[in-house]
């Protein structure tokens, strides 16, 4: 198969990352346009070694892109649906847009709609981790009209690549409720750790959590989480109160115990756990399809917590 010719809007460590593994495993031309806060023509020096040492060639348009056969959006996510739209403008037909930007599902349908008008493919492709931990070989969750094509070439480049679907904004919906989780879990641990150094329990409070962690699967974790969430929610709110007026105690803002409070507030008022308390055994997934079932109102509307407040 003939070499495509690639290139990157956006160059940041991502771009960076994928663009000096390509260079290791192509002789196809690389280029990069970027109109960033921090880099943008004309480029600086050290901006220019940095593209050179990836093998790398700096456009100065972003029109200098149209002759390319992939192009990569990888910006930062304020500017990504405009982005976006700007690259569709230049693709002929047969063209695959790459969109690797965390951008929601909402914005990944609008640009791939733009794309695919011009006869182009868009692959909705997401990283499901950080390239600072595995590199290229980070798996890109993708989907979209371009995904079977985005996999076909560039799996043998050694990308790993996982195919959801055929529909744009797949696979942004899963990255975004990972990151739900994974940066949540980041604000959490960090809010915990920084509280326990100001106590002078750091070491204990690290043993403390890693313990029980390291000794299950996280699978495990989550199904018990969701399955005793109904159940015990309202007791476990009136805990961390009390946990939220401990931090404080300290001198300390307790932002996501807060945050946790009222989570866990929302599940006890959608009044469930009479019901499950009844039954002798269910599944994380009956859990979850009747906090569903209850959150949609008339129409499928979504209610939100402080609606569900004022049930009876």
């Amino acid at each position: 198969m003939q070499q495509p010719k690639i290139a990157f809007v956006g160059f940041g460590e991502a771009a960076q990352c994928f663009a000096k593994h390509l260079a290791t495993q192509t002789r196809a031309r690389v280029v990069a346009f970027c109109q960033g806060k921090t880099n943008a023509p004309p480029y600086s020096q050290a901006f220019r070694a940095v593209a050179a040492d990836c093998g790398v060639t700096l456009a100065d348009r972003l029109e200098d892109l149209t002759d390319a056969d992939v192009i990569f959006s990888a910006v930062v996510v304020a500017v990504a649906a405009e982005t976006g739209e700007a690259i569709s403008k230049l693709v002929r037909p047969g063209c695959l847009v790459v969109d690797i930007n965390a951008a929601t599902p909402r914005t990944k349908k609008r640009v791939a709609e733009a794309v695919e008008a011009r006869g182009g493919l868009f692959a909705d492709a997401n990283l499901m981790g950080s390239v600072d931990l595995y590199g290229a070989a980070v798996t890109l969750y993708t989907s979209g009209s371009g995904a079977e094509r985005f996999a076909e070439i560039f799996r043998p480049l050694g990308f790993r690549i996982e195919v959801a679907g055929p529909e744009a904004g797949t696979a942004a919906a899963v990255k975004m409720l990972r990151s739900v989780v994974t940066k949540g879990m980041e604000a959490l641990l960090v809010e915990a750790l920084t509280a326990a150094t100001l106590a002078g329990v750091r070491d204990e409070t690290m043993r403390g959590i890693c313990t029980s962690m390291d000794a299950t699967t996280f699978s495990k974790f989550l199904d018990m989480c969701v399955r005793s969430d109904v159940l015990h929610a309202e007791r476990r709110a009136v805990e961390m109160d009390g946990a939220a007026a401990g931090l404080r105690e300290l001198g300390f803002d307790p932002v996501m115990t807060t945050a946790t409070t009222k989570r866990l507030r929302v599940s006890a008022r959608l009044g469930l756990r009479d019901e499950f308390a009844r039954r002798s055994g269910y599944s994380a997934d009956e859990v979850l399809d009747r906090y569903a079932h209850v959150l949609s109102g008339p129409g499928g509307e979504p209610r939100d917590s402080h609606e569900l407040g004022e049930r009876p």
